[in-house]
């Protein structure tokens, strides 16, 4: 599979969960079996070790295992595929780097800032000059969070596009609090490809954001497929109210949740969406310390979708 673009990087991207069994191990079975349906669900590509794929959990033998298995199973079903290379220091990403470089499945890396200390100018340009001199061929994708202590900016990217050329992305996350700084980007550079949270995907596309990576996606693939499809093709008023959908979704499952004293952290939260959804096979298992929700939980979530929210369940549930 050819190498992403600034202008093929668009679509639905399903951000695959990690699968831990009972002993806190990588379960490669079913992680393969999830990234399976993902494939089979026509989402537009497949990304691994964000937040919600629990990047910061892994150990380098069982990220090139994760690596070996999302590679053969996308290239079995010819789909685009993005490997998360993120860690807190540039020894280490580019270690992930180099050996997705390998990989001819591989589309590009979504890396991020090194985040324990706030980068100064001078470091966040020398850590992008460092990628791209070690791996000048792998695409990028840059996932900006706050978490990272500094967020980056339209006039950001300027700079860093000329010490990393081949930055093609943004995942711009928390894009509602900072729509201002997504407008601005957007206009400064229109080289790049800017995805957004699903609860903005349709007002953000209206400005020329190209997609989303999705959680939502690993509950049934059809709506947001669904929801950008209608907006890719200029049906604005019918995909507006799908985003005002999963705008409500989201607000109404945070409570639900919320009351029922569980915690909301990415993996947690998606995780257990996905496996309440009946569609992310295994367990809702994440690593310490970040606790994930117990089986009542899950199956109490699952009866409040079935009742209130029947679209987000998995067709097989």
């Amino acid at each position: 599979m050819p190498r992403l673009t600034a202008e093929t990087l668009r679509g639905i991207w399903a951000g695959a969960t990690m699968s831990w069994d009972e002993r806190d191990r990588f379960d490669e079975d079913t992680y393969r079996t999830n990234v399976e349906r993902l494939c089979r669900g026509a989402v537009h590509g497949v990304y691994t070790t964000g937040s919600t794929g629990e990047f910061y959990a892994l150990d380098f033998g069982e990220f090139r295992a994760m690596v070996d298995i999302v590679c053969e199973t996308c290239r079995r079903h010819g789909k685009p595929l993005q490997i998360g290379c993120c860690s807190d220091n540039t020894r280490q990403t580019l270690r992930y780097l180099q050996y997705v470089a390998q990989k001819p499945e591989v589309g590009a890396a979504q890396i991020v800032i090194p985040y324990w200390m706030e980068l100064s100018d001078r470091e966040l340009l020398g850590f992008f000059r460092d990628l791209y001199a070690a791996c000048p061929q792998v695409p990028l994708v840059h996932y900006n969070i706050p978490r990272a202590k500094r967020y980056l900016t339209g006039a950001d990217y300027l700079r860093v596009l000329e010490a990393a050329p081949s930055l093609i992305g943004v995942k711009f996350t928390y894009a509602g609090s900072h729509f201002g700084d997504l407008q601005e980007a957007l206009l400064l550079t229109p080289q790049l490809s800017y995805f957004v949270g699903e609860n903005l995907l349709v007002s953000a596309m209206m400005l020329g954001a190209r997609g989303s990576y999705s959680s939502l996606v690993c509950t049934n693939p059809t709506f947001m497929l669904t929801m950008y499809d209608c907006a890719a093709g200029g049906r604005w008023a019918e995909a507006i109210e799908m985003q005002k959908l999963v705008a409500r979704f989201f607000r109404d499952a945070f409570e639900f949740i919320q009351a029922r004293g569980e915690d909301m952290s990415d993996p947690v939260f998606d995780k257990g969406l996905g496996v309440a959804s009946g569609f992310v096979a295994g367990s809702q298992r994440t690593r310490a310390p970040y606790i994930g929700w117990s089986d009542e939980t899950v199956a109490a979530l699952r009866e409040w979708m079935r009742a209130r929210y029947p679209m987000f369940l998995s067709p097989s549930s």
